[in-house]
């Protein structure tokens, strides 16, 4: 048995902000250096990565990119100051309060056992 968290922010009236999807989105476009690159490497389309930034951007009211248009060496992206602080608060909380959370769940379960014969004799009876 383990535990399974997932933490996302929202705004105080309950629009989405950042979670993990958008997360690894933010971290393959610095990585690949550019939104199209960055959404195929972790298998978006362009359109849903383009839909999900702009509804995080409009949420947090400041940009998660800078674009930079085409010439000689093609156009690309680079995650703003902003949106670079913010994924290093977001990753900070996340890992911390996982461990916190991990440790918890350790300490809650830790003389814990299930009883095996009890749970066939549920699922006997639910099959039943």
């Amino acid at each position: 048995m383990r535990l399974k968290t997932k933490f996302w922010l929202e705004s105080d009236s309950g629009d989405f902000l950042l979670g993990p999807g958008t997360l690894r989105l933010l971290v393959a476009i610095a990585e690949q250096g550019s939104l199209k690159a960055g959404a195929k490497a972790i298998g978006l389309s362009y359109r849903g990565a383009w839909n999900r930034l702009n509804k995080a951007e409009e949420g947090l009211t400041f940009p998660l990119l800078e674009r930079h248009s085409g010439g000689e060496g093609g156009g690309g992206s680079t995650l703003t100051v902003e949106a670079r602080e913010l994924v290093k608060r977001y990753r900070r909380f996340v890992q911390e309060v996982e461990g916190a959370l991990e440790a918890r769940f350790a300490e809650a379960f830790a003389d814990w056992r299930i009883d095996t014969d009890v749970l066939q004799n549920v699922n006997i009876k639910r099959n039943k």
